[in-house]
C-alpha cells in the first residue's frame, strides 16, 4: 500500500455541505489532515469536527491550532427559500459573519495560515447576455451581485492580517445528489426535461470533481486573487436541458417553463435561473489547471451513468 505524505492541516468552514464534504474527502485522500467547522460537532467521523457559531460569536480555538490552510464555503443556500428581506439578510450574513469569525480566530494565531480560500459565485456578474466575462469584469446591481460583493469584501478582514487570499467564483456545480442538477433531474420521472424562459441564457457550469480539484490546485500552487471556477464551455440553458436525457440513456421531451411563470413562482429569486452569465475559465487554465470534465455531455455521462 502506498504511503501518502502528510501535506498540511486544512480547516474547512461548511465542510459538511454539498461541496465541502466532497472537498474534505478529496484533500484527505491527497494527504492533508482535514478539520471541519460545524455548529453541531460529532465524534467518530473521518475528519475531526470543531464547533463554531456566529450567533454565539464562538469558534473553538483548538480548531485553528497549527492550521496551514483555511477554506470557507459556509453560506445559506441561494435558492433554498424565497427571497424575502429576512432571507436576503440571512444569505449575506451567513457568508460575511462566518468570514469575520474566522478572521477573528486567525488574528489570535502566532503563526498565520499560508492561504485563506473563500467561495464566491458567478452571480457576481449579474445578467450579462452574450458577453464573455472574465475576472476583470465588474458586477451589476441585483441581489446576486450585491451578495457576492459583500462576500468577497469580507475576506479583507483576513487579508489585512497578512494572510494571502484566494477567491473561487463558482459556477453551477453539477452533481446528481445536490444543487441545480438534482432539481433538473426531477422532470425526467415524467420523461420531460425543462428549460427556463427562452432557454437562451448562458449557464456557466462545472463538474463537482473539478470544483473540488480547483481548491486543491490553489493550495498546491499558492494561488491568490480571484479565479472563475467554471468549465471551459458555458452552455445555453436549453442545451443543458436537452443533454440530460441522453446522458442518462432516457428519452425526454424538452419543454419550456415560461419566464412569467418562473417570476410568478419564484419572485426575485427567478434571477437564479433566468440570468445569463457566460463566464471564462481562461485564467485558471493559464495557471496550469487541467479540467477532468471540460465538456458538458461527457461530464453528464460521468455523473448520471
Amino acid at each position: 500500500m502506498a504511503i501518502i505524505k502528510q501535506k498540511g492541516i486544512v480547516l474547512i468552514g461548511g465542510g459538511t455541505g454539498f461541496i465541502g464534504s466532497h472537498l474534505a474527502n478529496h484533500l484527505a485522500d491527497e494527504g492533508h489532515q482535514v478539520r471541519i467547522l460545524t455548529r453541531s460537532p460529532k465524534m467518530g467521523g473521518r475528519h475531526l469536527q470543531f464547533e463554531w457559531d456566529t450567533k454565539k460569536d464562538y469558534l473553538d480555538p483548538a480548531a485553528l491550532k497549527d492550521v496551514d490552510y483555511v477554506i470557507n464555503l459556509a453560506g445559506a443556500g441561494i435558492a433554498d427559500k424565497r427571497w424575502t428581506a429576512k432571507r436576503k439578510k440571512v444569505i449575506i450574513e451567513s457568508r460575511t459573519q462566518t468570514t469575520a469569525l474566522l478572521a477573528k480566530g486567525i488574528s489570535k494565531m502566532a503563526v498565520k495560515p499560508k492561504l485563506y480560500l473563500s467561495a464566491s459565485a458567478v452571480g457576481y456578474y449579474g445578467d450579462r447576455g452574450e458577453e464573455l466575462l472574465t475576472e476583470h469584469d465588474g458586477p451589476r446591481s441585483g441581489f446576486l451581485s450585491r451578495s457576492c460583493i459583500a462576500w468577497e469584501e469580507s475576506t479583507n478582514l483576513v487579508a489585512e492580517q497578512g494572510v494571502p487570499v484566494f477567491i473561487n467564483r463558482t459556477g453551477i456545480v453539477l452533481h446528481p445528489d445536490g444543487g441545480a442538477l438534482e432539481k433538473m433531474l426531477l422532470p425526467l420521472h415524467a420523461f420531460t426535461s425543462t428549460y427556463f424562459g427562452d432557454g437562451q441564457q448562458y449557464y456557466s457550469w462545472i463538474h463537482l470533481e473539478d470544483i473540488v480539484r480547483i481548491y486543491s490546485f490553489a493550495i498546491d500552487n499558492q494561488l491568490t486573487g480571484i479565479y472563475n471556477g467554471v468549465a471551459p464551455g458555458p452552455v445555453r440553458n436549453k442545451q443543458l436541458a436537452a443533454a440530460i436525457g441522453p446522458a442518462m440513456g432516457k428519452a425526454a421531451v424538452v419543454i419550456p417553463a415560461p419566464a412569467f411563470a418562473m417570476k410568478l413562482a419564484m419572485g426575485e429569486m427567478s434571477h437564479t435561473v433566468l440570468d445569463s452569465a457566460k463566464v471564462s475559465s481562461k485564467k485558471i487554465e493559464e495557471a496550469g489547471f487541467r479540467f477532468a470534465h471540460p465538456e458538458l455531455s461527457q461530464a453528464l455521462i460521468d455523473l448520471l451513468r
